[in-house]
């Protein structure tokens, strides 16, 4: 990978690979809900759906596109917002100045607001009121988070969907849809002078002679908060609950080191929460775990389905006594290795995948100044050992340290 930067704030990185047949364009911004106010959320997400209608050069972006045989799409995340064209190489110089177009030059009129407001509107609606538990993440984070992570990408409530204008929509675009504020990533069979140049010709900026990068000390985020809710639905047949453990910054060896926790207790049917309350007490039909992926304020959560006849507290003991043991025990070195290589070979198998590699390099790059991808990844496993995942799963796996959020049938609010 080679990384250039321009004069006007701009950052490159270009991955070759001389088999590809077509190439990867992502345009990351540096802005996502994190960086909204409390009182106008869901700003970065209604901007994510209106820099598809259309720019000063480009009234009818996805005609423009599939003229290219180009496919697209987008993603807002807390921390940065993500747009991507997949194209046959040869249209490289037409995707820049399309991106180029609606970083300087988007059209934001009143009666395009209008639909996605509607649109938007209805999503929210879909995934965040109407199915059973679809606020869960509404709850937990707000338990979770006292600062900006305490509310969803696409928005607190309708009222601020509703209440977002032209001219909210403008100044946030102004704000941060700027050069300096974004970081290109190609994934090319193409030449990475080559490509460096096409962008110096299409954006007029100059490139600076690159210096040696150190990478930055990580900021510290407040806003940690441990919290419980229960809550009680009617439309549920059985409990749920959700358990979340605040985790590292992204695009470090602490946040790899949990994943690695993540896997060991939930990962397929040896794992060790899934072996013990699903195959073994029966008191879950489904556990899983997952750890989120913001720059800073990341969790750790585990959320299961309970069995018709089991209490939260007998499924919490049984937690605990996991939690207990294994950090009672040491891991077997049979154990480790598994986890180890499950790792190495989901970021080996993830980034076969162009846009996701594409994506990958800018997130890493804006998380840690990372520019060769690959090999960051495997340097940073290969110096973890067993006894420092048993370290960090000790430190990491204290119940009480839990945020919990359940759901229970029934008619009423706990």
């Amino acid at each position: 990978m080679v990384h250039f930067s321009y004069k006007n704030g701009l950052e490159l990185l270009v991955h070759r690979d001389t088999k590809l047949k077509n190439s990867v364009l992502n345009v990351l911004y540096k802005v996502g809900s994190a960086q909204e106010q409390s009182n106008q959320t869901g700003l970065a997400h209604f901007l994510e759906h209106m820099m598809f209608e259309g720019s000063r050069n480009f009234p009818d972006f996805d005609r423009s596109l599939q003229g290219m045989m180009a496919e697209n799409n987008a993603f807002t995340g807390q921390d940065y917002t993500c747009y991507y064209e997949t194209f046959p190489h040869k249209h490289l110089q037409s995707i820049l100045k399309i991106e180029m177009d609606r970083m300087h030059h988007l059209s934001i009129k009143k009666s395009a607001v209008q639909i996605q407001t509607n649109v938007i509107v209805e999503e929210f609606k879909e995934t965040s009121l109407n199915p059973p538990m679809a606020d869960a993440w509404d709850h937990l984070l707000k338990l979770c988070f006292t600062n900006s992570y305490q509310w969803q990408v696409i928005g607190k409530n309708l009222k601020h969907l509703t209440s977002i204008d032209k001219k909210a929509l403008v100044d946030f675009y102004k704000n941060n849809y700027t050069s300096h504020n974004a970081i290109l990533s190609i994934v090319s069979a193409s030449d990475e002078k080559d490509i460096a140049a096409e962008v110096c010709r299409v954006f007029k900026s100059k490139i600076i002679v690159e210096t040696k990068f150190t990478i930055p000390q990580k900021s510290i985020v407040s806003g940690k908060r441990i919290g419980t809710k229960r809550l009680k639905r009617n439309n549920i047949a059985v409990p749920n609950f959700f358990m979340a453990f605040h985790i590292e910054d992204y695009a470090t060896k602490g946040y790899l080191l949990s994943d690695m926790v993540s896997d060991l207790l939930t990962n397929g049917e040896s794992s060790l929460l899934y072996k013990a309350l699903v195959l073994n007490a029966k008191l879950c039909t489904e556990i899983q775990s997952y750890t989120t992926d913001n720059i800073h304020c990341n969790l750790l959560v585990i959320e299961g389905k309970l069995a018709m006849t089991s209490r939260f507290e007998d499924v919490y003991d049984k937690i605990k006594e996991v939690f207990v043991a294994v950090k009672s025990k040491k891991l077997s070195s049979a154990r480790f290795e598994t986890l180890y290589n499950k790792a190495l070979s989901y970021w080996s198998f993830y980034h076969y995948n162009s846009a996701q590699l594409a994506q990958n390099m800018a997130i890493f790059y804006h998380a840690a100044q990372v520019i060769h991808l690959p090999k960051f990844i495997d340097d940073m496993y290969h110096t973890i050992t067993k006894k420092e995942l048993e370290t960090h799963l000790c430190q990491l796996l204290d119940f009480d340290q839990a945020s919990l959020l359940e759901y229970a049938p029934g008619n009423s609010e706990i």
